[in-house]
């Protein structure tokens, strides 16, 4: 029994806000309505605390500051039936004037909120109501206790101004707005509030000027408050020249006692300067120090200049502080007096921007070491491929002169030796050259965009006795007296012979053919007849290393024979990849 209570008054109190948001256009509709009736009841009778009673009660069913389903402590149930208690005894005329131009104020804040566009004409007719029923007949009546009225006035207030409530049967009204958290806007509450104590309390100062004749006092006010609002708003916002008080108003926010923009110009200079991240943040740290109502400030960084407990500071600490963090940034503001918002939100863009910029900083330092980190890499890939090319050169030779000795030839067969000799003389000064523009690579990154040339003629005569017993067969048309990059031409070679040959390896029938062409430019294609390589590969084949551990090998030899290429003017390109006819070509651009 004890749990089903308990879930009956959980199912209340879950029910009772929707269908108090559900009726909540009649609870405010009834509030003002009774509102009415006791205003229009005799002052001081039983009918009157009665109806505002009521009125009270609907209030507090409608008020935007407390949930409806939150439940009171005993210390606020007693509170709130005191001050009912000496309200309703006492009932004077002031008190209904205050709650009147309170009720303006609130349902007037309620009107400048996001949700404006749907309920904004609602609140307006509610405002007007009120405003026309405090200045007709609560003023006079209840608070100057003015007898002689104009005809007919109690018969329009009492009569004739309810009837503009009706509107709100009408007007478009949802009450799932009204449980949003923003259902009320205290600045514009406070300023509507203030303006209706102002015109109140101003009518009754003209009326020394009209002789003590309320209702021209009120004209009198009322329009000395329109002619001075159009004068402000023709101030505020001219249509041309003139830039408004609203540009003074709005350079106040954002200076709040320092030059903001000054201080940026200040701190876009140092980022320009100081290449440091850790240097930069400190003195930009030297200029907010400048700002008068901040007295300290800490800030702790990944690589700023620290002391020996890490931390960054400058001025002292004190009770009033604020704490912003950006990326790796964290820093504290300590200042004389409690921050108002406007304050709060000048700090939080003083961090931001100081934060925004280091992280500028340290990022860029960051890509600095990694341009280094990959120059290093790609020198040192450069090398090692160099290095490779050289070893195969030398195996290629040591390969041949091995054979050599092998065949014991006889003496009708020294021909052949003999141009191997010769070929040793034509290829030992190549590889010199080569070892010796390595080395120059390792010590001067630079000298790799350039590469050893020499004539068509002899490099095909070298490479087609370095490679006489490669399997592969050799084409050569064109002018042969031509010169052409050696260097790159046997780097591609190189590459490209040893792949195929990688890839005969698994397909023994397939042909590999070596073709060199000087018309109309210069340029050497490596074919071979066997499978073509996996379309996944092709996208970054010449663009970065590609993991191909099934084949064997990461395409870092391709890649950098193609960085090779673009240094030199050409470029190294899959010319065909159809089975029996695959195609590697480098020509110039």
């Amino acid at each position: 029994m004890h749990s089903a209570l308990n879930s009956s008054k959980k199912n209340r109190a879950s029910t009772l806000p929707s269908f108090l948001l559900k009726a909540r256009r009649w609870v405010i509709l009834a509030m003002l309505l009774s509102l009415h009736a006791g205003l229009m009841a005799p002052t001081g009778s039983d009918f009157e605390r009665i109806w505002l009673l009521v009125h009270f009660g609907l209030f507090l069913m409608w008020q935007p500051f407390i949930s409806a389903d939150r439940e009171l402590n005993v210390v606020a149930v007693v509170m709130l039936l005191g001050i009912t208690t000496v309200v309703m005894y006492s009932l004077a005329g002031w008190m209904l004037v205050a709650w009147v131009a309170i009720l303006i104020g609130i349902m007037g804040g309620k009107v400048f909120t996001l949700q404006a566009a749907r309920r904004g004409r609602f609140y307006l007719v509610a405002v007007f109501y009120l405003f026309a029923v405090l200045l007709t007949w609560t003023v006079p009546v209840s608070l100057l206790s003015i007898g002689s009225l104009p005809p007919g006035l109690q018969t329009l207030v009492a009569v004739f101004l309810p009837l503009t409530l009706g509107a709100l049967v009408f007007l478009p009204f949802q009450g799932k707005d009204e449980a949003t958290t923003q259902v009320f806007d205290f600045f514009y509450s406070l300023f509507v509030f203030q303006l209706v104590v102002v015109l109140v309390l101003g009518s009754i100062a003209a009326m020394r000027v009209t002789d003590n004749k309320y209702f021209q006092a009120v004209l009198l006010t009322v329009l000395a408050f329109a002619v001075a609002l159009f004068i402000l708003s023709v101030m505020w916002g001219p249509r041309a020249g003139f830039g408004g008080l609203r540009t003074y108003f709005s350079r106040y926010l954002m200076t709040v006692g320092m030059p903001f923009e000054l201080w940026m110009r200040r701190i876009a200079a140092l980022s320009e300067t100081e290449s440091s991240s850790a240097r930069f943040l400190a003195l930009a740290m030297e200029e907010v120090s400048l700002t008068p109502w901040i007295v300290g400030s800490e800030w702790k960084s990944a690589d700023a200049e620290m002391d020996d407990d890490k931390k960054g500071r400058f001025g002292k600490q004190t009770n009033h502080s604020a704490s912003f963090r950006y990326h790796e940034l964290e820093i504290i503001f300590f200042t004389e007096i409690r921050l108002s918002p406007a304050l709060f939100l000048h700090l939080r863009l003083l961090a931001q921007v100081v934060g925004e910029f280091y992280e500028g900083k340290r990022r860029e330092q960051v890509l600095k070491q990694n341009a280094y980190m990959q120059a290093v890499h790609e020198t040192g890939a450069r090398l090692t491929h160099d290095i490779k090319n050289l070893l195969q050169s030398l195996y290629a030779l040591t390969s041949a002169g091995v054979a050599q000795q092998q065949a014991n030839l006889p003496e009708t067969d020294r021909r052949k030796s003999s141009a191997y000799e010769a070929m040793l003389n034509r290829q030992l000064p190549q590889l010199s050259k080569r070892l010796q523009t390595t080395l120059d690579k390792l010590q001067n990154p630079a000298i790799g965009k350039a590469g050893v040339a020499m004539s068509a003629n002899d490099w095909w005569a070298d490479i087609t006795a370095r490679h006489v017993s490669s399997g592969a067969t050799f084409k050569a048309r064109g002018d042969m007296n031509l010169i052409i990059p050696a260097s790159l031409f046997d780097t591609v070679l190189e590459n490209c012979l040893e792949n195929a040959r990688k890839k005969k390896d698994r397909e023994p029938d397939i042909f590999i053919s070596v073709e060199l062409s000087t018309e109309p430019t210069p340029s050497l294609a490596i074919i071979d007849s066997g499978s073509p390589i996996p379309s996944g590969m092709i996208e970054n084949l010449f663009d970065a290393p590609v993991a191909n551990s099934r084949r064997g090998g990461l395409g870092i030899g391709l890649y950098q024979t193609s960085q090779l290429a673009e240094q030199q003017g050409y470029w190294l390109a899959l010319a065909a990849n159809q089975l029996g006819n695959v195609k590697f070509k480098v020509a110039r651009r």
